[in-house]
């Protein structure tokens, strides 16, 4: 594809013709990474319009999410952080998914994620600062390559790596993406090692993640909740996916007069308090600050965490009252069975 015909698809791209686009990039010519006079690629183009249908197809078809020729050195997750777009958080995704590297810097020796919290994108800067990679959990899953003693499917490290890379910590929203998943109850054991291995790396490591660590916590004490609740129900003739669906709807038990789900706020005040690392400044404020609040009364253990781990203004963002998905009104469209 020529230089010029590679123009005028960044110009279809800013005004939004995206079907044009997908049809001139589907001829075996075409070059998914050609540069405007910036140096912005197609994907930069689309992250910056915020267009999730575009950067998905751009990336299933060979763009770079780490191409750098821009002139002020931006990269596509830099454009994706700084897009107003509410499609943007998921545009991150998709890039991180690619393997968009989150410590690059621009010319201004701002990353991704300093430039989301600059504009006020929250969302984009939790899921960037709290993204883990594939290769990460690989190199746990097998250590040895495709020489470790056990070989596990694919399907098991994507499940790890959906589960571990998101901001989204509710207990709720942690078991909607496990319910269904055979992989969970065939590898428990596995699974849960995998996860604690990944905790225990945020602060033993050189640069040590106390937010990170704090979260991979969370999540890791629903995961062994969740397990013992199925396990000590096994016998009720349910299904491992329908034990699931109860223990959630348990967690989200309350009464009229209740302020805040008591069974969830026991959960999650015991998972705080028994974060093995009490040294870290992360816990000791997080104690502090939920020993203030009489349990049952507002705000509840969820604000709390939610504030600690990805500030104030995420926390202040609407919330799913189901699952705690940011940016809902009342509750989101897979909470509706609730």
């Amino acid at each position: 594809m020529s230089d010029n015909c590679g123009a005028s698809l960044h110009e279809l791209i800013e005004k939004g013709e995206t079907d044009k686009v997908i049809e001139a990039l589907s001829k075996e010519d075409s070059n998914v990474n050609s540069l405007d006079q910036n140096g912005m690629t197609l994907l930069d183009v689309a992250c910056f319009k915020g267009n999730p249908r575009l950067v998905n197809f751009l990336l299933e078809h060979g763009a770079d999410p780490n191409d750098n020729n821009h002139k002020e050195g931006y990269r596509a997750l830099m454009f994706a952080a700084i897009c107003a777009s509410p499609d943007s958080p998921d545009i991150c995704r998709a890039l991180l998914s690619a393997g968009a590297k989150t410590y690059a810097t621009n010319s201004i020796n701002k990353t991704a994620a300093e430039m989301a919290a600059f504009v006020g994108q929250h969302e984009c800067a939790s899921i960037i600062n709290n993204h883990i990679s594939v290769e990460d959990i690989e190199k746990i899953v097998h250590p040895r390559g495709k020489e470790s003693d056990e070989i596990f499917p694919p399907e098991f490290c994507r499940l790890v790596y959906e589960i571990t890379r998101t901001h989204q910590i509710h207990p709720v929203k942690i078991i909607f993406n496990i319910h269904d998943s055979a992989i969970v109850m065939k590898y428990r054991k596995k699974f849960l090692y995998v996860i604690d291995r990944l905790f225990e790396k945020q602060l033993r490591s050189k640069e040590s993640n106390e937010v990170m660590s704090l979260k991979l916590w969370i999540i890791l004490s629903v995961l062994r909740e969740s397990l013992k609740f199925v396990d000590e129900h096994a016998d009720s003739g349910r299904s491992a996916d329908q034990l699931f669906y109860v223990y959630a709807k348990f967690l989200l038990k309350m009464s009229s007069d209740d302020l805040v789900r008591p069974n969830l706020e026991t959960l999650l005040r015991n998972a705080i308090h028994s974060f093995p690392y009490h040294q870290s400044l992360l816990f000791e404020s997080l104690v502090k600050a939920i020993a203030q609040t009489k349990f049952g009364q507002l705000p509840d253990a969820y604000s709390y965490l939610m504030q600690g781990l990805f500030g104030i203004r995420l926390a202040a963002e609407p919330l799913c009252a189901t699952c705690g998905a940011v940016s809902a009104k009342k509750r989101c469209s897979k909470c509706k069975v609730f």
